[in-house]
C-alpha cells in the first residue's frame, strides 16, 4: 500500500436519489469515503447496489442529491436536499417549542434562533450552488498563472529567432489552461466497450476527442498522442485509423484506457472495466491497468463485482449494499477478518480451483430482515479496528469487537 497520507479524493455523505412517477430510488445513500493519492481503492456489490451511480456521481455525470465531493482539497459536487430538510425540520421543530412556551421574550427568542439558523442553511445552499457550478474556475486561474510562470521568463531570455516559436507555444498553452476543468483531472473507463465508443468516430478521433476539447489545435501534437497511448496499452499506429466494430473486446476495453490516460488524470474510475471480457483478456487488461498506475502514478477507483479480482488489485476495498457502504478496510483486513453478513456471504461466493473445498464451500444467504434488529439503535459507519469500518448499531459494534478478540 502506498506510504502517502495525501487524500486525493474525499466523498462526505452521497446522496443519489432518482425519482420514479410518485416514488423516488435511492440509488445510494449516505455512503463517505476517501481515496489517497497513489491507491488503487476497490469498491464492490452485487449489481444495483450504487457502485457505479458512485462513480458517475464523483465524475459529475450526475449532479448529486446531497453530500460533498471533494478532489484535490477543491469541493466539485455539493448537493443542497440536505440543507432543505434541516431548514424544514427546524420549522416543525421550533413550531411546537414557540407553540409550547408562554413567555413572549422567550418566543421571541426562539423565533430570532430560528430565523439565524435558517439563514445559515440558505448561506449553505447558495455557496453549494455556486461550488458545483464555479469549481474549475479557481483550477483555471491555477492553471493560467502556471503557464504564465513558465514561459514569460523564456520570452524574455529568448533572442529574436526564438521568440515566435516560443509565443507561438505560451499562446496554445495558454488557451488549453483557460479551457481547462478540474473534473477533467478525473476519467472514467466504463464497463461496456462497446456502448462507450462512438461507432462513427476512428480510433484516432475517439482517444483525442478530450485535447481536441480542451483547445489543442496542432494536429501533429494530437498524433503524436494518439500514437503514444496505442502503444502504451498495446496496440499499433494503425489501429488509429479503424472504427470500433472491427477490434475485440479485449481491443475495444484497451482503447477505453487509451482515451482516459491521455488526458494525464489523477484519477482514473474504472467502471467494472474487465465484467464483459473472457478471463484471458481479464488478466491482460488488469495487468495493463497496474502497470500504467505504476509508470504514471496512478490513482484509480475499481468497481467490481469479482471479489477476487479486486483483492489482487486493490489497497483499500468499500463494500456496498442497497446503496449503503457496509464495510471498509484494507484487502488483507476485509478477507482475513470480514465483519459485515453482507460481506461475509459475498466471500462466500468465490469458487477456488479446489475439488475438495468447493465440495465442502457452504454459501452464507443474506437476509437483512434476519440478521439485524434496528428498531431500537440505528446503524452507522463505526470503527472496529483501525482503519476497519462497519456499519453497525452499538449492540452489533460491541459483537463485532468480541468477534475480533
Amino acid at each position: 500500500m502506498p506510504n502517502n497520507d495525501e487524500v486525493l479524493l474525499r466523498v462526505e455523505h452521497l446522496c443519489q436519489y432518482f425519482k420514479m412517477g410518485g416514488a423516488e430510488l435511492k440509488a445510494v445513500d449516505d455512503v463517505s469515503f476517501d481515496i489517497k493519492k497513489g491507491e488503487v481503492f476497490g469498491l464492490v456489490g452485487e449489481s444495483g447496489c450504487g457502485k457505479t451511480t458512485t462513480g458517475r456521481s464523483i465524475i459529475k455525470i450526475y449532479d448529486i442529491t446531497s453530500g460533498d465531493i471533494y478532489f484535490k482539497g477543491i469541493r466539485i459536487g455539493a448537493g443542497i436536499r440536505s440543507y432543505k430538510n434541516n431548514k424544514a425540520n427546524a420549522r416543525k421543530e421550533y413550531k411546537e417549542k414557540i407553540a409550547q412556551e408562554t413567555d413572549p421574550s422567550k418566543k421571541k427568542a426562539l423565533s430570532d434562533e430560528l430565523k439565524a439558523y435558517i439563514k445559515e442553511q440558505n448561506n449553505q445552499i447558495k455557496a453549494a450552488k455556486y461550488d458545483q457550478k464555479n469549481c474549475d474556475k479557481e483550477y483555471q486561474q491555477k492553471s493560467v498563472a502556471e503557464v504564465k510562470e513558465k514561459y514569460l521568463p523564456l520570452i524574455e531570455k529568448a533572442s529574436a529567432d526564438e521568440k515566435n516559436a516560443i509565443n507561438k507555444e505560451y499562446s496554445n498553452e495558454l488557451r488549453k489552461a483557460r479551457k481547462t476543468k478540474l473534473v477533467t483531472q478525473i476519467q472514467m473507463i466504463f464497463q461496456d466497450p462497446i456502448a462507450s465508443l462512438d461507432p462513427r468516430m476512428t480510433v484516432r478521433e475517439t482517444i483525442s476527442e478530450g485535447l481536441v476539447i480542451q483547445g489543442e489545435k496542432n494536429k501533429k501534437v494530437i498524433d503524436e498522442k494518439v500514437y503514444e497511448m496505442l502503444e502504451l496499452v498495446g496496440l499499433v499506429r494503425e489501429h488509429a485509423a479503424r472504427y470500433p466494430h472491427e477490434f475485440s473486446g479485449g481491443q475495444r476495453q484497451r482503447i477505453g484506457v487509451a482515451r482516459s490516460i491521455i488526458m494525464n488524470p489523477d484519477l482514473i474510475i474504472a467502471d467494472e472495466p474487465v465484467s464483459a471480457l473472457d478471463v484471458s483478456i481479464q488478466a491482460q487488461v488488469i495487468n495493463l491497468l497496474n502497470d500504467l498506475r505504476e509508470k504514471f502514478g496512478l490513482t484509480i477507483m475499481f468497481i467490481a463485482h469479482d471479489l477476487s479480482v479486486v483483492k489482487y488489485f486493490s489497497n483499500r476495498i468499500g463494500v456496498m449494499y442497497f446503496g449503503k457502504m457496509v464495510e471498509l478496510a484494507t484487502s488483507d483486513e476485509l478477507f482475513k477478518n470480514p465483519l459485515h453478513p453482507y460481506t461475509k456471504s459475498l466471500l462466500s461466493a468465490i469458487p477456488l480451483p479446489d475439488p475438495e473445498y468447493e465440495k465442502q464451500r457452504k454459501r452464507i444467504v443474506y437476509n437483512p430482515l434476519e440478521s439485524h434488529d434496528y428498531s431500537v439503535s440505528k446503524p452507522r459507519m463505526q470503527e472496529i479496528t483501525p482503519g476497519h469500518f462497519v456499519y453497525c448499531n452499538d449492540e452489533e459494534f460491541e459483537k463485532y469487537k468480541t468477534e475480533l478478540k
